[in-house]
């Protein structure tokens, strides 16, 4: 029987599953590969899945692979994590309300096959008022209620602006009702490192629980270059090409090489888990493999190559100019 994850504390693997990979946005999701992702991950000791209804099917998608999994590995073996507020693109597709909160965990509750969440995030609060987040009859205070019910264990926020979460953080710890946990993406990757320098200001304002999605940068530090949709300006994606280049050069993977700097996060600022994208098998033993290497060199064990000293320090110098760059969020374009 499965390990049981504990029920009183929040103690997440170092690494967490990203299931917003499932949805296909990426890339063609092969059937058969969401439960052997799931069950290599499981395996492999992580315990955590993170997803959104925004993610197209991947609530679907990840329940179905888990049920499939159910007598290896039953729920209370591992956490999910999933958001409510952003339903669509654009800033008209949100909906902070507590009723719409209350009917958007039910809906995930089915889609996932289970009777609680173990965390519900506000889903990139930096598109709505921030009143419609903390205010009376919003999306927080449907939340707690539910978390006073058992059916949410811990509530969050996530989104991509640093210094509204921290506002938000910092209103719900005045009013003696912190957030649980706050979600940050592409803030502790090889381009950008403020969630390092906001983690202390987090902790101060309650916030228990410190979790990073996006160690790639939403696919920016990969072999094939960020995708045509990144919201990064044009040299930043041309400057992530160069990387790429650079590390094969030296006979590396640039996505190796940011996963590697992101996984260390952990020691560095007291991180509790990285949230990383997974589609299939391959990809978690890979990320697996990348986590492994990071706690033998921390441990002393293991000596980073002198090959990738080098790619590094190139690397960086190429991403100096963009250092701690953060795109518009919400673009233009979801302000339509």
């Amino acid at each position: 029987m499965a390990k049981k994850v504990s029920q009183t504390e929040l103690q997440v693997s170092e690494l967490s599953f990203g299931a917003g990979a499932l949805s296909g946005v990426y890339d063609k999701i092969e059937e058969g590969w969401p439960l052997q992702a799931c069950q290599a991950a499981l395996r492999n000791g992580i315990n955590l899945f993170d997803t959104s209804p925004y993610y197209g099917r991947s609530e679907y998608i990840l329940g179905d692979a888990l049920d499939g999994l159910k007598e290896e590995f039953p729920r209370s073996s591992y956490y999910i994590a999933t958001k409510c507020g952003r339903y669509g693109y654009t800033t008209k597709e949100f909906d902070y309300s507590a009723a719409r909160t209350r009917e958007s965990v039910q809906e995930s509750l089915k889609r996932m096959k289970t009777s609680y969440l173990d965390i519900v995030y506000c889903h990139d609060v930096e598109f709505v008022p921030f009143e419609n987040v903390v205010g009376e009859g919003g999306a927080l205070e449907a939340l707690y209620d539910l978390k006073s019910q058992g059916i949410v264990k811990y509530v969050g926020c996530s989104g991509y602006p640093l210094s509204v979460l921290l506002k938000i953080a910092e209103h719900q710890h005045q009013k003696g009702q912190p957030l649980d946990a706050i979600l940050s993406y592409c803030h502790y990757t090889l381009q950008n490192t403020s969630l390092a320098d906001y983690a202390p200001r987090f902790r101060a304002a309650g916030v228990k629980h410190l979790l990073n999605a996006s160690p790639l940068g939403m696919a920016m530090f990969r072999s094939a270059g960020p995708p045509d949709w990144h919201p990064a300006h044009a040299e930043l994606r041309k400057a992530a090409r160069q990387c790429a280049v650079i590390a094969e050069e030296h006979g590396l993977n640039i996505a190796e090489l940011a996963s590697t700097f992101s996984f260390s996060g952990r020691d560095q600022f007291g991180l509790d888990t990285t949230v990383i994208g997974l589609e299939k098998a391959e990809e978690v033993e890979r990320a697996m493999d990348a986590w492994k290497v990071v706690k033998e060199r921390e441990a002393g064990t293991k000596a980073v190559p002198q090959a990738e000293i080098d790619a590094l320090k190139k690397i960086h110098e190429v991403l100096a100019p963009y250092k701690n760059y953060a795109w518009q969020s919400p673009s233009a374009k979801e302000m339509a």
